[in-house]
């Protein structure tokens, strides 16, 4: 009896550790998911998300700008006039070259046009949202990404992970500026989907302009190095097939 006692009062505390587990897990994950604002609902699959639960559906279309129709709404005054202005240009002229939809959001959950830019912006298939927002303590990672099945054969699920955590991450963000972030992470989507066989990386070109100008000095066969010029050959290829 005593035995069975005890057993009993363990699966009841394991039952009550699993509660209040799930409550916490609940609670971090709706955090979390503030400043993602698009799913199933949008046909095209969050790249960069919680793997839980989703935010609650937002649709505000009133907060959709008035007028024509912009490729860059910016809630949150992230950028200036000047860069929303050129950034809607460069996306028009991506979409002309590439057929691919690449669009940007400012926002901070919930005040957000929601699931209204699915047809303000006539999503499809080809179609990338890039969504900014640093969540409701201004700490979270800058960018997300929204990206359609259709452009993930040039672009997989490492080449947004890793353009999220370059420019992204709040030492960046600090550093530089969310215009800056922003910027950077659209030229370098803009440059991968123009390559053939697109990136699995960033580029260092993007990452790390010097570096890529100059050469790394910690690789013999990079930069002044006199030897750097046997294996060039070789590495743009690889560069070219990998994304590296």
């Amino acid at each position: 009896k005593m035995l069975a006692v005890a057993f009993s009062l363990f699966l009841l505390r394991q039952s009550d550790a699993l509660h209040l587990g799930a409550r916490s897990e609940w609670k971090d994950v709706s955090a979390s998911n503030r400043r993602v604002i698009l799913g199933a609902a949008l046909g095209i699959m969050p790249v960069i998300q919680p793997a839980s639960a989703r935010p609650e559906g937002v649709n505000k279309p009133e907060l959709l700008p008035k007028g024509d129709v912009t490729n860059v709404i910016d809630l949150q005054k992230f950028l200036t006039s000047g860069q929303a202005k050129k950034l809607d240009k460069q996306l028009a002229k991506l979409q002309k070259d590439t057929g691919v939809k690449l669009r940007v959001l400012c926002q901070q959950y919930p005040e957000t046009p929601g699931l209204a830019i699915k047809d303000y912006w006539g999503l499809d298939a080809s179609s990338i949202v890039l969504v900014a927002d640093k969540g409701s303590k201004g700490t979270s990672n800058l960018l997300n990404f929204n990206v359609a099945e259709g452009v993930k054969l040039q672009l997989p699920n490492s080449f947004w992970t890793r353009l999220q955590t370059t420019f992204g991450n709040s030492f960046y963000v600090r550093d530089n500026g969310e215009d800056e972030a922003i910027t950077r992470a659209v030229d370098t989507i803009d440059f991968c989907l123009r390559e053939d066989f697109g990136c699995a990386d960033v580029p260092m070109a993007f990452k790390n302009p010097s570096k890529a100008m100059y050469g790394d000095p910690t690789d013999p066969f990079k930069g002044n190095n006199p030897f750097a010029g046997i294996t060039n050959g070789i590495s743009e290829s690889v560069e070219k097939v990998f994304g590296a």
